[in-house]
């Protein structure tokens, strides 16, 4: 087959003058000789059928789905259309409180209800679709199949944000994908565990539940008119690969990380997430998740619970003294990734850093239970209107800690992992106050809050009543 990235190739060794976009002209790095428009000879990825088309079909083919669709503007794009193919404006979804705040974008462009699966009364009413993480950003993995079924016995379809599984199903020592285990449609960012540039993603229509031709609907209004061949041949390279040479690259990406999960895991003070044997236990309790789970190897998550430091301190540790840039903190651990394309060099010198920090950390004699019930405090509130009554009403700007019991009417957002504390049309409580208060005291990004720099205390955007 013709593979998109070898025309590229060719395409910017010839000698065709481009009188089209993009404005640079090929002239310029090796990025810019392959970022082309939609030419003859290249096809267009908002209607494919020939090269494009072709690549599309070896994805869907590889990942065994009814179709597979390139998305260049990031898993968002992906979350966006799949809700909005799969519920109708006004329907409901059924959703964990932690999903990525894409998916309450969804809602409020579509004008949905929310129910939660872990949080207050659900209101009893049949939802439209079934929304999960999975796995959550900690690399914890739901029970999809037991999900889907539920779903299933309801006639609505199970949407999962696999945003951080793409290399699942790839090598036995992963998990296997939610597009294996009954999910119908299942998003994932193969930036962020397959090497592919940032904003590449996949749309899975897994069973055809959800019809292709809904979807292809929401990308044409969610996705760029202009997409980027450079990310596109990033997509079908990664999975080009994946497919034709992932056996050897997988063996061995998964010995690696065997080793170091084997050598992290007799840390004393700090604390591996999963453990060597990547299931979570009774003392994992730092992460909100349920024993028993499967957690995804790539991903090292260091708890601190226990010992004489917080997570943002690890991480600041980690990052200037060790220059280990880690990809999140949270109050009682950090996050680091790894994927294929991580060296053994890497891995020795993480090990080596958790190992000097460990011996310097000490136990803090403070109980996990005492720490974690501040870690995990819910931060939800009940809901007085939809998101989009609370984003289209009136607002004003008031004191955090006179916000309770007003309805907020924008988001606050602990970044990363990018899931929000407290949605619009929810009801400030001094439970959700609290919480947003610990996380600003951890050293954590909350975005949201308009801070005390020019009036004396931080404040909040909270609806006008009437």
């Amino acid at each position: 087959m013709r593979k998109l990235e070898e025309e590229l190739k060719q395409y910017a060794a010839s000698d065709m003058y481009p009188f089209h976009m993009p404005g640079h002209k090929r002239r310029g790095d090796a990025v810019c000789r392959t970022d082309i428009t939609e030419i003859d000879g290249f096809d267009n990825l908002h209607d494919p059928e020939d090269l494009i088309r072709g690549e599309m079909d070896f994805a869907k083919a590889f990942y065994g789905t009814k179709e597979t669709y390139f998305l260049v503007n990031g898993s968002t794009v992906g979350i966006l259309t799949a809700i909005s193919a799969a519920v109708r404006p006004g329907g409901r979804i059924l959703i964990e409180r932690g999903c990525h705040i894409s998916v309450y974008h969804a809602a409020y462009l579509r004008g949905l209800h929310i129910d939660y699966l872990d949080f207050g009364e659900r209101s009893g009413q049949r939802p439209d679709a079934i929304v999960i993480t999975s796995p959550t950003y900690e690399g914890a993995v739901k029970p999809v199949r037991k999900i889907a079924a539920y779903a299933h016995s309801l006639g609505v379809p199970l949407i999962v944000d696999e945003a951080h599984g793409a290399h699942f199903s790839m090598h036995p020592y992963f998990p296997e994908s939610a597009v294996r285990q009954g999910a119908d449609l299942v998003i994932q960012s193969t930036h962020k565990t397959l090497p592919a540039l940032t904003q590449t993603a996949l749309l899975h229509n897994a069973t055809g539940l959800v019809p292709d031709e809904r979807i292809r609907k929401f990308i044409d209004i969610y996705e760029t008119s202009s997409p980027s061949y450079v990310l596109m041949a990033s997509i079908t390279k990664a999975i080009h690969r994946a497919a034709e040479g992932g056996g050897a690259m997988f063996d061995s990406y998964a010995e690696r990380l065997k080793r170091l999960r084997h050598e992290l895991a007799g840390l004393t003070n700090l604390h591996l997430f999963g453990g060597e044997e990547c299931v979570t236990s009774g003392r994992d309790r730092a992460v909100s998740c349920e024993p028993g789970m499967p957690v995804d190897p790539g991903k090292i998550v260091i708890e601190t619970d226990g010992a004489a430091m917080t997570g943002p301190e690890l991480y600041d540790r980690l990052r200037k003294e060790f220059h280990l840039q880690p990809e999140m903190k949270a109050p009682q651990y950090v996050i680091l990734m790894t994927s294929v394309n991580d060296t053994q060099e890497g891995f020795d010198r993480l090990l080596h850093a958790l190992r000097e920090i460990d011996r310097e950390a000490g136990p803090d004699g403070k109980t996990q239970r005492d720490k974690v019930a501040s870690e995990n405090r819910s931060g939800g509130a009940p809901a007085a209107m939809t998101i989009a009554e609370a984003m289209d009403a009136e607002h004003e700007m008031i004191p955090l800690d006179q916000a309770a019991g007003q309805i907020a009417g924008d988001y606050i957002i602990v970044y990363p992992p990018d899931s929000p504390l407290i949605v619009p049309g929810e009801i400030f409580t001094e439970d959700s106050i609290r919480t947003i208060r610990d996380r600003i005291r951890a050293g954590l990004t909350v975005t949201g809050i308009c801070y005390g720099n020019v009036s004396e205390t931080d404040e909040v955007e909270v609806v006008i009543p009437g």
